[in-house]
């Protein structure tokens, strides 16, 4: 495998997971509270983005009724990308 193939699979990953962000927020305004098993597959995906995004969150503002998790798990999915393909 040649640095371009790597760099190209790590930004596929990383659109990945950020397409799976936005579709998790799309959801949860469509289709609020219901649980299935694309759902739960797409939790499997973004939890470890989201709850860091989550806590940051409470710290900030504990009582703020909009979440802001998913920006912050955006956020914190573009910095690792660009540390990573920095690496590489």
């Amino acid at each position: 495998m040649t640095i371009a193939t790597i760099r190209m699979a790590v930004n596929m990953f990383f659109n990945f997971i950020s397409a799976a962000i936005l579709l998790e927020v799309i959801l949860s305004w469509v289709m609020p509270g219901k649980k299935n098993a694309f759902t739960d597959m797409l939790h499997i995906f973004t939890d470890p983005f989201m709850i860091p995004g989550r806590k940051l969150q409470s710290m900030i503002a504990p009582n703020l009724m909009l979440d802001f998790s998913p920006i912050i798990a955006l956020i914190i999915v573009d910095i690792l990308q660009r540390i990573i393909l920095t690496i590489l």
